[in-house]
């Protein structure tokens, strides 16, 4: 009976304890409801006190079942009935001072008035309550065992959306950088693009997982923690999942825990307001900072690990190193079979090192039955071969058949995600990729006249989902091959790629510069991004005339880098272009013929450029005058094309015409004035056999180089390519009149700043090596001669070939100087007849010095047998 009525007793206390909670509780969301704010000093309450009651809910319903022993009744009942009268006189308090719904202005003038004269009463009512919930919570969450133990032991749960990997590969430095980070702050955040890796390491605590990619994944994550931990409350569908979470994650008693925020991707999600009454009303607000909890947040975005864990120590996730990529691919592959290192690193490297690509390559390799160099080769096929690899998804046991492990679409989420967000971070994504993915500046990215705070937020964004990076000359960015395939990939199935493709060459052709010498180091910087634009087809009718544009510009540059065959080719084609956008006649069809003529002297075809620039000089001497600077370049252009091909005379009338004329016009010191001086002096230094009297004399030429070396110096500086033109012009001068001495040391100062300039290989470095063996042949140093030939003719047989006339005057040299040393006469022999398999080349060409080509290599075979006879004879 007295077991009865104590059963009773603590029964009685624990409704009476719940009902006076229940109209606190009550009370608090009236006022919530009427969209105030619950004051700062009763949210704990608010949130502690659902889960107490809930829990002592399920005490009396043990105890009238006859499961609570007597003792832990009795040591409960004071602790409950204390409680209730605490939570009894602040029911009462906020009766007195809590506005409601009814009150008038004035009544809620005058609670709020007593407010103030009642909070020191209130802050000592609730350290009273808060320290009788703490109690009654370890009860209802240790158990009621007299001794301390619990009914039912306590368990660790891991709520990990996926088995441990055993492919997995340990990437030491990260883990060390999140040890770190964990031990000082207790959370961290983990970013990079989808794909990256990651696994928990701590199975001691309690691992809850929350799926953070809306509020709904995110409410349904927190109801899910709270059903496996068999929280008081839970199981009622109305029930504040959000709160109890809360609530259990603040209580210290309820052990470690470890809560992985995952896929934080969007920075809204950490604003948006939560579905909860009288809990949590943020996600910033769920998560509690408790010493025995810890956070880890993993995002694409690094500015959303900033604000949910530790400004400043978001732990950036980079892709594999070559050798941990290798460990994983191998993990995948069958194990019966052998590979070799060099192609596994190769396709490795060729997945940028990223995990997912990686593991993506191995599945489809391994179900397939297809070998590393296979599945490489379908990769350098590009186009729809790489596109459909990348977007095979592979199936993963531990995921589940709901998660999809495409490449594509993976990385498609932080796409789509930040054109949501914000569209001019998309659009310069988008733009970037259509750029060699490397080296791409700001000056490509940056719209004329965009605000600085904009573009600085957009290129941010893309940086922080780990989209693109900054070079280590922190003047450029760049991003993973496989991520601008996608973007490019997905631009294609919206109908968008073309239009970007040509805002690219559009951005390219107003970015790059003239292509004179000033402008080099800008044009080569950008040369790799030129090179991809203009493989674009099928562009817009409005990217025409840029595309021309650029091509102009291009191929003017690639003339002076001696690059010839493309400056034909580009111009040729911008040519083509400006005259179907602007007509026949418009000064940009005409410059680029200019240019297309220019390069036709240098392929060896002068007189073809010369009767292109004729039929054109009419055009440009009605558009631009007879005196303008276009209208005498092209007529310089003719002159130098008469030089070419052997007119010296009909060379000397115009180049004298274009000098005076330039000089009139434009003063001598003009770069235009100088090089028609530069070419007139050439000219004058042409062969003494087809030399007239009215061209001049060496004498002259020495006079007129020395005079263009000195102004190009003073105009351009000492390593300018004009002033290299006319001083290895003026060693040629000297060589003819005999001055060696002068001649060798001009010859070796320019070859060497020429390949400082322009590396080995130039052609016109060449053509000065070539010289300069001359020189060296014509004072008997043989040897220095030979040694500089064999150089040259083997630089010109590999950037030429076998059959260019340029190899075929240095082997004619290299003939005559083993001849004249008298040595070697196997070699002479071996070289003659190389030259004569090649005859018809010879002719073909326009070449002045070409006519003794042939008569050498006879003669160097005569003077071979005449050797060969002497020799027999002698024996």
């Amino acid at each position: 009976m007295a077991e009865a009525i104590a059963v009773i007793s603590f029964v009685s206390a624990v409704i009476s304890l719940v009902d006076a909670g229940s109209r606190v509780l009550s009370r608090l969301h009236e006022f919530s409801e009427a969209s105030q704010e619950i004051p700062e000093s009763f949210k704990h309450l608010n949130a502690q006190l659902p889960i107490v009651l809930d829990g002592l809910r399920r005490t009396e319903a043990r105890a009238k079942a006859g499961h609570v022993d007597k003792r832990t009744q009795e040591a409960l009942v004071p602790t409950i009935q204390g409680c209730r009268d605490r939570v009894a006189d602040l029911y009462d308090i906020l009766e007195d001072v809590l506005p409601s719904k009814k009150d008038s202005s004035f009544d809620r003038a005058i609670k709020a008035a007593k407010s103030l004269s009642k909070d020191k009463k209130v802050q000592k009512l609730l350290k009273d309550i808060d320290s009788y919930l703490t109690s009654l919570t370890f009860h209802n969450t240790s158990g009621d065992a007299p001794t301390g133990r619990r009914d039912v032991p306590v368990r660790r749960i891991n709520m990990t959306p996926a088995d441990r990997d055993k492919n997995f590969v340990d990437r030491p430095d990260i883990f060390r950088a999140l040890d770190v980070t964990m031990k000082e702050y207790g959370r961290a955040a983990v970013a990079g693009i989808g794909g990256v890796g990651f696994r928990e390491r701590d199975p001691s605590s309690n691992v809850l997982w929350v799926h953070a990619g809306s509020v709904s994944k995110l409410v349904q994550s927190c109801k899910d923690i709270c059903d496996k931990l068999q929280l008081p409350g839970c199981s009622d569908p109305q029930s504040d999942s959000l709160r109890i979470l809360h609530a259990w994650l603040s209580e210290e008693t309820n052990g470690s825990w470890i809560l992985v925020i995952d896929n934080a991707d969007d920075l809204n999600i950490l604003e948006k307001r939560l579905p909860s009454e009288n809990g949590p009303q943020t996600l910033l607000q769920l998560v509690p900072y408790r010493e025995h909890g810890k956070v880890l947040v993993t995002t694409r975005d690094r500015r959303v690990g900033e604000r949910l864990a530790v400004r400043g120590r978001t732990i950036i996730i980079p892709p594999m190193s070559m050798r941990e990529g290798r460990t994983l691919l191998v993990s995948y592959l069958p194990k019966e079979r052998d590979y070799e290192k060099g192609g596994l690193d190769e396709l490795v490297e060729t997945l940028d090192c990223l995990p997912l690509a990686i593991s993506q390559a191995a599945a489809y390799m391994t179900e397939n039955f297809m070998d590393v160099s296979d599945y490489i080769s379908l990769l350098e096929e590009g186009g729809d071969e790489m596109e459909a690899l990348l977007n095979e998804s592979f199936s993963d046991a531990r995921r589940g058949e709901a998660a999809d492990n495409s490449v594509l679409k993976t990385w498609k989420l932080s796409f789509d995600l930040i054109t949501h967000r914000f569209s001019r971070a998309a659009d310069m994504l988008s733009l970037m990729a259509m750029f060699d993915r490397q080296g791409v500046s700001e000056d490509l990215l940056r719209k004329e006249g965009e605000l600085k705070h904009v573009f600085s937020k957009a290129l941010a964004m893309l940086q922080n989902f780990s989209l693109i990076g900054r070079s280590t000359d922190g003047k450029s960015y760049y991003m993973h091959r496989l991520i601008q395939i996608a973007i490019r990939t997905w631009l294609q199935l919206k109908g968008t790629l073309s239009v970007w493709e040509g805002e690219a060459v559009l951005v390219l052709s107003t970015r790059f510069p003239s292509g004179d010498y000033e402008t080099w180091p800008a044009c080569e910087t950008l040369m790799p991004h030129v090179r991809v634009v203009l493989e674009y087809e099928g562009l817009p009718r409005d990217v025409l005339l840029p595309r021309a544009e650029l091509l102009h510009k291009v191929a003017w540059f690639d003339r002076r880098q001696d690059r010839w065959q493309l400056a034909y080719d580009r111009a040729e084609e911008a040519a083509a272009l400006f005259k179907l956008m602007l007509g026949p006649d418009a000064r940009q069809m005409l410059s680029s013929k200019v240019t297309l003529a220019d390069s036709l002297i240098e392929l060896e075809k002068p007189r073809e450029a010369e009767q292109l620039l004729a039929d054109i000089l009419p055009a440009m001497e009605q558009v631009y005058g007879p005196n303008h600077i276009e209208t005498l370049r092209n007529k310089g252009n003719q002159g130098w094309a008469r030089f070419r091909y052997g007119d010296f005379e009909g060379a000397d009338a115009m180049l004298l015409e274009v000098a005076a004329a330039r000089e009139k016009t434009l003063g001598f010191m003009h770069p235009s004035t100088l090089l028609a001086l530069n070419n007139l002096a050439v000219n004058m230094h042409s062969e003494p056999l087809a030399r007239l009297e009215t061209i001049g004399s060496d004498i002259e030429a020495v006079a007129l180089g020395r005079k263009v070396l000195a102004a190009r110096q003073q105009l351009f500086g000492p390593k300018h390519t004009d002033v290299l033109e006319i001083q290895g012009n003026l060693g040629d001068f000297l060589a003819n009149i005999e001055e060696f001495e002068e001649a060798e040391k001009l010859y070796s100062k320019t070859i060497s700043e020429r390949e400082e300039l322009f590396g080995p290989g130039n052609p016109l470095t060449l053509t000065l090596m070539h010289n300069l063996a001359v020189c060296y042949s014509n004072q008997g140093k043989y040897e220095e001669a030979i040694k500089i030939n064999k150089a040259v003719l083997s630089s010109r047989i590999k950037s030429l070939g076998e059959d260019h006339i340029d190899t075929l005057l240095s082997r004619n040299n290299l003939c005559t100087d083993l001849v004249d040393r008298g040595t070697d006469w196997e070699e002479v022999a071996l070289q003659a007849r190389l030259i004569l398999n090649y005859r018809d080349v010879i002719e073909k060409s326009q070449r002045p010095s070409k006519s003794s080509i042939i008569p050498a290599a006879k003669s160097h075979l005569r003077e071979v047998h005449r050797q060969h006879l002497e020799a027999q004879s002698a024996e």
